[in-house]
């Protein structure tokens, strides 16, 4: 007989990450990159992916994706990373007030041309004569369903999360119809079953029940076990999440702060964290290096703007810089610069968002892994830093969603308290506090020292 499990499929920037989770609490996974980027690619990957993977027993899917991401008539292809929709959102928040993103999308508007009113006037403008726009998840929902549905935290920005529709006055203003856009449900329910055709090739079950899900961030966070206020988060991946869960939302913040199914979230995201850490490994294989050692040498300072930055400088034309290189610069200085700069962007945004106090800081997602990351961020935000077991936590919260759909929890809370595992946690020793507070000093000014250079640079034509 086959173990009873279920099934989470997250769809990330690079690859698509499948996570199969056993009643006993054992857990199998399998990841395939895309050969290419674009719904048929993504599909694709999804099934070599299941292909591989014994899912007789499977009795639920739950799903996450990136959201941001916007596919125009099943094959045109707008990421999240596009820097396009700058103008679009610029007048959005000329023409609309405050008080009316709050009761029409339940959160201010933030300064993310990603977010859905800026790229869907943008659509409209580039694309007049398109049917049909959704995102990856709800593509994928599609091709194992049939039926192409979405949750309304997916929808951030265009959805109001406290009716769970989508804004009928933005639709309107917009001029784009409900029947151009995925059907909406609450993230716990069925979006439809398994396909014969989805399932060709795999050992899953046609008619299995699949759970509409979360973007890959509130996965993410369901996943780590952030669920109260006053719990802080950093998630780590292609773009890195520095936040906490707070009682109200902040009208005042630079950053994004929005509901969080039963509470608020307050955090920034970058950008680029994830090409930085790649950058760095270029140097020093080993990925990771003694903080000690590594001050001794009074190692250069890394701005990580590789793909420009999102929170807390807005600024698409922002570009990596190493600033400080002296004669017997070694390889593993550069590793450390580039370490130390990916947590000198969390610390900003931290900063950005009034430094408020935490009792931990919870850290998942690949880089949560490297130890110096974690040491160096223990150290700098003082505070200890607490590694959780599973990294894949987008895909590990789409199993949970799934069994939240089931019903074989009663809570979100007993289902975390059976899924989440901390396996190390960092403490602050007080021994680089200064050294690190000095030189964040000078990162800080650094950018806008830079800035008309960065941007000079950048229109230079090749």
């Amino acid at each position: 007989m086959n173990k009873k499990s279920v099934l989470g499929i997250d769809l990330g920037t690079s690859a698509v990450k499948l996570l199969q989770r056993f009643s006993d609490g054992t857990i199998v996974k399998e990841k395939e990159r895309y050969r290419k980027i674009s719904p048929d690619g993504w599909w694709e990957a999804v099934s070599q992916a299941m292909r591989r993977m014994e899912l007789s027993g499977v009795e639920a899917i739950g799903l996450s994706s990136q959201v941001g991401t916007y596919i125009v008539d099943g094959t045109e292809v707008l990421s999240w990373s596009d820097p396009i929709g700058a103008e679009e959102l610029k007048k959005l928040k000329e023409t609309y007030t405050q008080e009316t993103f709050l009761k029409e999308i339940s959160m201010p508007h933030p300064n993310m041309v990603s977010y859905p009113l800026p790229r869907l006037q943008y659509i409209k403008e580039t694309y007049s004569a398109f049917q049909k726009v959704c995102q990856p998840k709800d593509f994928i929902c599609e091709k194992l369903t049939g039926r192409c549905m979405t949750d309304p935290y997916s929808w951030r920005g265009l959805a109001n999360l406290d009716t769970k529709e989508y804004s009928r006055k933005f639709q309107k203003d917009l001029g784009i119809s409900e029947d151009a856009l995925p059907q909406m449900i609450d993230f716990t329910e069925v979006a439809g079953h398994t396909l014969k055709d989805a399932v060709s090739g795999s050992s899953l079950k046609e008619g299995t029940p699949v759970y509409v899900g979360l973007n890959d961030y509130f996965a993410s966070l369901l996943g780590m076990g952030i669920w109260n206020t006053g719990e802080m988060f950093d998630i780590t991946g292609t773009s890195e999440h520095l936040g906490m869960i707070e009682e109200a939302l902040d009208m005042e913040t630079q950053m994004v702060s929005g509901p969080y199914l039963q509470h608020y979230v307050h955090y920034g995201v970058t950008g680029s964290s994830g090409a930085s850490l790649d950058f760095g490994l270029q140097f020093w294989e080993r990925g990771e290096v003694d903080i000690a050692e590594s001050l001794s040498h009074k190692p250069p300072i890394f701005l990580p703007y590789l793909n420009g930055e999102r929170a807390p400088i807005w600024d698409g034309d922002a570009r990596g810089t190493l600033f400080g290189i002296q004669v017997g610069c070694l390889k593993e200085d550069v590793l450390y610069a580039v370490l130390e700069g990916v947590t000198f962007s969390l610390y900003h945004i931290y900063e950005k968002m009034g430094k408020k106090r935490a009792s931990s800081l919870c850290s998942a997602g690949g880089a949560s892994g490297n130890r110096t990351l974690g040491q160096m961020k223990a150290e700098l935000f003082g505070i200890p830093v607490k590694i959780v077991k599973e990294h894949d936590t987008s895909a590990l919260g789409a199993c949970m969603v799934a069994e939240l759909g089931t019903k074989k929890y009663q809570s979100v809370q007993e289902a975390m308290e059976d899924y989440v595992t901390i396996e190390e946690t960092f403490y602050p020793t007080g021994a680089y506090e200064e050294q690190l507070k000095q030189r964040f000093a000078i990162y800080k000014e650094l950018y806008p020292a830079l800035k008309e250079n960065m941007k000079r640079l950048g229109g230079i034509k090749s």
